[in-house]
């Protein structure tokens, strides 16, 4: 009975939940290439056990205070939503260009 009680305290527990966006994955999961899935799948995990603002750069949406973009590659970018304290939605997946709002001029806003 201490044994599991142990193993319990020591599993990596989530931080994030994706709640909103899986359609958006989906539609861009249509024609992705899929090295550029597993980059996107990669950051979305990076999401979910807590490591994803240490180990890619965010840049903060000022006109959109609950909603961040991650430079998930030079050429791929994932905008997200930080719906409560335990969740989060997928707005956008896609070249930095086609983001609304993202602007790579500079390092204001930028993250990690």
């Amino acid at each position: 009975m201490d044994e599991s009680r142990r193993q319990d305290t020591t599993l990596p527990r989530a931080r994030f939940r994706l709640e909103t966006g899986i359609e958006v994955l989906d539609d861009w999961s249509a024609t992705a290439a899929q090295p550029a899935k597993n980059a996107v799948h990669k950051a979305l995990f990076a999401m979910l056990d807590g490591t994803l603002f240490r180990t890619y750069r965010i840049v903060d949406d000022y006109q959109r205070p609950s909603e961040l973009f991650v430079i998930v590659k030079d050429d791929l970018v994932m905008k997200i939503r930080i719906n409560c304290f335990d969740s989060f939605g997928i707005v956008h997946i896609g070249p930095p260009a086609q983001s609304a709002g993202f602007r790579r001029s500079g390092t204001q806003g930028m993250r990690g």
